[in-house]
């Protein structure tokens, strides 16, 4: 790992801390800076992983830039959610999904059965039924793209399953919890905890995410 990787990763985990200070704290001001920071390195280290370990096996770098960049955005618009302002959270995130599926899927996946499916396909059809219900029918007249939110990340988390990677599926299994705690905490019942909850967790899900691509 060269110094420069150090000085990103060092960087990273610094913002996202006073991130979730700035959350934990309800310091407006301090979020507006920090959340998007920590988007932005995220690029810079998923570009520097790309050029420097650069596999066979690797997926192209402009589809998971993009997935970070509708992400980006998405976490800008979510800063302040008014509904016209969720709406466009929730459709950049949508997209941002569809990129990472496709950096996956750029990947190819495992010789053998992809036995993770085995446990994903049950564990998500567990989520719908005890969460993900209850967020479509709290999310009303905006059902339609909540579902269909909810349709794109079971997606991602399929998959990082059928691509074999441990870490990979296990950072769009954070998203998809991160998510859940989000639209139950929007949509069904309030809870203290549920913001920095969900800040943490959707940290590590995109880092996870990345370095597992490009590792």
């Amino acid at each position: 790992m060269t110094t420069h990787l150090w000085v990103l990763a060092v960087a990273l985990a610094v913002t996202a801390i006073f991130d979730w200070r700035s959350v934990l704290r309800g310091d407006v001001l301090v979020e507006r800076v920090t959340k998007p920071l920590v988007v932005l390195l995220l690029m810079g280290l998923a570009t520097s992983l790309y050029w420097e370990g650069h596999a066979l096996d690797s997926p192209r770098l402009l589809p998971v830039l993009v997935a970070l960049g509708f992400s980006l955005v998405g976490d800008v618009a979510l800063l302040h959610a008014t509904e016209a302002r969720f709406l466009v959270g929730l459709g950049a995130f949508l997209l941002a999904h569809v990129a990472y599926v496709l950096a996956i899927v750029e990947t190819g996946g495992p010789d053998g059965f992809p036995w993770w499916l085995l446990a994903a396909v049950p564990a998500l059809l567990l989520l719908h039924a005890r969460v993900g219900r209850a967020i479509v029918r709290g999310a009303s007249p905006d059902r339609g793209p909540v579902l269909a939110y909810q349709l794109a990340l079971s997606a991602l988390v399929l998959v990082a399953a059928w691509h074999g990677d441990w870490l990979v599926l296990l950072g769009a299994v954070v998203f998809a919890a991160s998510d859940a705690v989000l639209g139950h905490d929007r949509f069904v019942r309030e809870r203290r905890w549920a913001p920095l909850t969900v800040v943490v967790s959707y940290h590590v899900a995109q880092t996870l995410i990345v370095v597992g691509l490009f590792r």
